[in-house]
């Protein structure tokens, strides 16, 4: 393949610092019209996590609201109480929050004749949010971390390698690999303009900053990575990066940043950053409601640019994503996303996803039990390749406090890089133990 050159290689910070410093400078803003509307507004978006999915900020604020559960034991609350309360003390008096957790997951598919039909893996993670400045004010500044250990389960590949094996062109799991121990985030947050302004730069996932849903977690979501977000836009590691989001009013939010393109979430990030190539992303997010219901109320449009990968091969691309969704009665949350690409630097160049999550049981926000489905569309990059369908339903549901299970089942219809296959069955059982 030949690789076409950019003319020119753009600075790292051109396009996101660009719109960040357009939307920051603008006069005349809605939210200099109302004070105590806007004091309000600002109060709810530092609550909510930029980044969705397996986010470390979004793992904390969701894990920390109690939804009960189908059993009660009290021996074990007993014997965690110290644990819950030194985290408690931690967080009141040093503004130091964590969490430990581990999570598994086993899949099995229903295909003849290939040299594995199963696959299981494990993910310990320690991980946590240190606010050092500022820590009662509103221009907080944090140190974000995440070290965690993936390793197969008595298995001879992970999750996320079976999809080779049906010939599927996506992952029937996103996050469960084998890749040992590492730092998979080590970042600033920085908040500034009263709250308004949020900026991040060091080791970061470039995956659930854009077009994620309350859904898109493999660890309590979708596992299946073509529901969780459009795969029209490329899907680099977790690597170096930075942006931010600014706050142009309490219904419109900028998020823009830039990422190392070649980034792999297991090695050194400042080797590959010397390629000096990569994914630079603007994404405008209306919140027709609130900004306390980001999470669930909103309509996201991303803009996209890749540089080209000289070594890997890969020409430069660009395109464009959509996410819709909406929480209904405080229990439906039907959600579309899709996207269209130029197809050089992503999986599909069109996809188109709908889904429904079902809360039951719903308390401050969270719900106890949680019932998903959807069903996805990709228009594969490659030419010779043919159209694949994928589907996925799953129910999360808290055995005991702070362990839950979550049985799953997948449906993909004309695996693009298997034409001997015409659909093929992922069977898959989760759990995710955390305090």
């Amino acid at each position: 393949m030949v690789v076409k050159k950019m003319p020119e290689k753009r600075p790292l910070w051109t396009l996101p610092a660009g719109v960040l410093l357009v939307c920051a400078s603008t006069n005349g803003l809605a939210m200099e019209a109302d004070s105590e509307k806007s004091t309000e507004a600002v109060k709810q978006y530092n609550a909510v996590p930029l980044e969705g999915g397996d986010s470390v900020t979004d793992d904390l604020a969701q894990d920390a609201i109690p939804v009960g559960s189908w059993l009660r034991s009290d021996i074990l609350q007993d014997a965690l109480s110290p644990w819950f309360e030194a985290k408690k003390s931690l967080k009141k008096n040093y503004g130091l929050n964590v969490q430990l957790s581990y999570q598994a997951l086993y899949q099995q598919v229903d295909v003849e004749d290939i040299d594995t039909d199963d696959a299981a893996a494990g993910r310990a993670e320690f991980q946590g949010v240190w606010t050092l400045f500022d820590r009662n004010g509103p221009n907080k500044g944090s140190l974000s971390f995440r070290f965690e250990d993936r390793h197969t389960l008595d298995s001879e590949i992970p999750p996320t390698s079976l999809f080779r094996e049906i010939g599927s062109i996506v992952p029937t799991a996103t996050g469960f690999s084998d890749f040992g121990g590492a730092w998979t985030e080590l970042a600033w947050r920085q908040t500034a303009m009263g709250g308004r302004l949020k900026l991040i730069g060091g080791k970061i996932s470039a995956i659930s900053w854009y077009n994620a849903h309350a859904l898109s977690g493999a660890k309590k979501g979708f596992v299946n990575p073509s529901l969780q977000s459009s795969l029209s836009k490329p899907l680099p590691g977790r690597g170096l990066g930075a942006g931010g989001a600014f706050m142009v009013s309490p219904g419109f939010v900028v998020v823009a940043g830039a990422h190392d393109a070649n980034a792999k979430s297991a090695e050194n990030p400042f080797d590959s950053i010397e390629e000096e190539e990569y994914y630079s992303s603007v994404e405008f997010r209306w919140l027709p409601n609130s900004i306390e219901n980001a999470r669930w109320d909103k309509v996201q449009v991303q803009l996209w640019h890749q540089d080209a990968k000289e070594k890997a091969g890969v020409q430069s691309g660009k395109g464009m994503t959509f996410l819709v969704s909406k929480l209904l009665d405080d229990r439906w949350m039907p959600y579309v996303l899709g996207g269209i690409s130029d197809g050089d630097a992503s999986t599909f160049e069109q996809d188109f996803v709908a889904g429904l999550g079902v809360g039951f049981n719903s308390k401050a926000g969270a719900a106890r039990d949680v019932l998903g489905v959807a069903v996805g569309w990709g228009n594969p990059s490659n030419e010779l390749l043919r159209e694949q369908y994928s589907s996925e339903v799953f129910y999360r549901f808290p055995l005991i406090r702070n362990f839950t299970i979550t049985p799953s089942l997948q449906y993909i219809v004309n695996p693009a890089l298997n034409p001997d296959e015409d659909d093929v069955v992922v069977a898959g059982i989760r759990m995710r133990a955390n305090i």
